[in-house]
């Protein structure tokens, strides 16, 4: 059953709206995959390089709609297929570790509770991979009540969008990395008591 705490329902729409034009003109759904890495490559940059956390939060915020995009048009064309969800799997990692760590080259020196911003990121990359691992390892032995705890992908994104539009980004680290983890713990404790 899907978390009642998912922010994907409101988005849904836009969503939609993207996908349908794209679909119709062929386009395939592993370009806007692609897309969406270098949508994340750019806030990145826009951060290390101007130091922008509104430019950082628009570009991180369509990147995360375009993650949803892809999917939307394999389904509308019928085109999906398992090499394109292990890339969109894969791309999402690789888009989390390049916008999370750009925080981390933006602000080397900086401390944050008493401790630097290296280790929070540290501490964030684990949380966000240990929460899909835990999902990806439950799917892989036959649970199907997957989709459990407040911050999943999508409510992480958004949480860091948020923050950074108001200029508290690295506020907005503290906050994703505790949902982060607590949702890691939490899918555990639940994926647990399912295999039980």
């Amino acid at each position: 059953m899907p978390s009642r705490f998912r922010v994907r329902g409101p988005f849904k729409r836009i969503v939609q709206i993207i996908a349908r034009p794209l679909a119709r003109h062929g386009v395939r759904p592993d370009t806007i995959t692609y897309f969406s890495l270098f949508l994340a490559m750019i806030a990145a940059l826009s951060l290390i390089l101007l130091s922008s956390q509104a430019l950082f939060a628009i570009l991180v915020f369509l990147a995360g709609l375009f993650d949803g995009v892809d999917g939307a048009i394999a389904r509308l064309n019928d085109s999906s297929s398992k090499q394109g969800a292990f890339s969109d799997s894969v791309v999402d990692k690789a888009a989390e570790l390049l916008i999370l760590g750009s925080i981390g080259v933006a602000y080397p020196s900086t401390d944050l509770l008493g401790l630097p911003v290296s280790l929070w990121i540290v501490l964030c990359i684990f949380g966000w991979l240990m929460t899909s691992y835990t999902r990806a390892r439950a799917e892989g032995l036959g649970i199907t009540d997957l989709d459990v705890g407040l911050g999943g992908r999508s409510e992480r994104l958004l949480t860091l969008v948020i923050f950074s539009l108001f200029g508290l980004l690295l506020l907005g680290l503290i906050i994703v990395t505790a949902l982060g983890l607590g949702t890691a713990a939490y899918r555990v404790y639940h994926y647990e008591r399912q295999l039980k």
